[in-house]
């Protein structure tokens, strides 16, 4: 499906239900609606509040699985933590399908992080065009990986947006982060966490080389493209406000890692601008579980508690900033 310019097509309006947030809680209106990236038409969904007029909106990025997938709690996290407070309060969500998956068009595995942060921007410069957006409030919320990208775009295009914030994202370098996933696959299966670092860059070195000369998965295609990729170079050039927070029982990225390479690109003091909290007991999804929890050996995977701290600090950072 190919499309001239910039044009919306609306799918279908569905009126919701008030949702009860505060007293001034308002009814609230979803779309969903296409956009075009590139040669690509990506498939996204916007809320806002009924009869919206000039309103901020939150732009969310993240729930991919390690293979190109939706992850099971993706559209849990989007709806207790984004529908269910901020449209309600006067500030619209929107999230899409990363290019390739679900509805969108494109080849997820063959795309750089420099491809998905130019999706961001066309995502940005379409809800831009919506006359019930205010344009200089969009803020940019990355989960996880997408963290990555979402520094890309505030460090390259500060003027697009008004905020970001990284929800378990990770501060260091994508060799790092395989280093890190593979220690606390190591540890959680019983092994010394010394020997589980030197097992972990070990295994991160042989995958990266073998991804770099053959990569026969879309997986291991996706991996060889974000290896060259430096967080350190757009972290120095993040100007406007940046929300980071980790969970301390992420075994994806752990907190300690994600400050210590904070203070090294920032040796003297980390900047103004930023804001970091790590969230006790919290994985990689807010959820309030120990350390070592997966998702696929539980029998109850729809629905976790997420933590009431996450909660708190992520909502009053948006309400201080957007």
């Amino acid at each position: 499906m190919k499309m001239a310019g910039n044009i919306l097509l609306v799918w279908c309006i569905i009126p919701l239900l008030s949702i009860g947030v505060g007293v001034n809680a308002q009814d609230i209106v979803r779309e969903e609606v296409v956009f075009i990236s590139g040669d690509n038409v990506l498939s996204g969904t916007l809320v806002l509040p009924d009869s919206a007029e000039n309103v901020p909106v939150i732009l969310f990025m993240g729930g991919m699985d390690e293979w190109g997938d939706f992850h099971s709690q993706r559209q849990s996290f989007i709806e207790e933590n984004l529908e269910a407070v901020f449209p309600a309060v006067g500030i619209g969500v929107f999230y899409y399908d990363p290019r390739g998956v679900g509805d969108s068009e494109g080849r997820w595995g063959r795309a750089t992080l420099n491809d998905f942060a130019d999706d961001a921007i066309a995502a940005i410069s379409f809800l831009k065009q919506r006359k019930e957006v205010d344009p200089d409030r969009i803020g940019i919320v990355g989960h996880g990986e997408d963290g990555w990208v979402a520094q890309i775009v505030a460090a390259t295009a500060p003027q697009e947006v008004k905020l970001m914030a990284s929800l378990g994202g990770p501060t260091f370098d994508a060799t790092k982060q395989l280093i890190n996933e593979y220690h606390s696959e190591y540890v959680c299966n019983g092994a010394d966490s010394t020997a589980a670092y030197d097992k972990a860059v070990q295994k991160a070195q042989s995958h990266q080389n073998w991804v770099s000369m053959i990569a026969i998965t879309k997986r291991w295609r996706h991996m060889r493209m974000k290896m060259e990729y430096e967080s350190a170079k757009y972290l120095k050039e993040i100007t406007i406000p940046a929300l980071f927070v980790f969970g301390e029982n992420d075994g994806q990225v752990y907190p300690s890692w994600a400050m210590e390479e904070m203070n090294t690109v920032f040796p003297d003091s980390i900047p103004s601008n930023f804001s970091t909290f790590s969230i006790a007991g919290a994985n990689h999804y807010f959820h309030v579980v120990p350390p070592c929890y997966d998702y696929e050996d539980d029998s109850d995977t729809i629905r976790k508690n997420f933590s009431f701290r996450f909660k708190e600090v992520f909502r009053e950072w948006i309400f201080d900033h957007l």
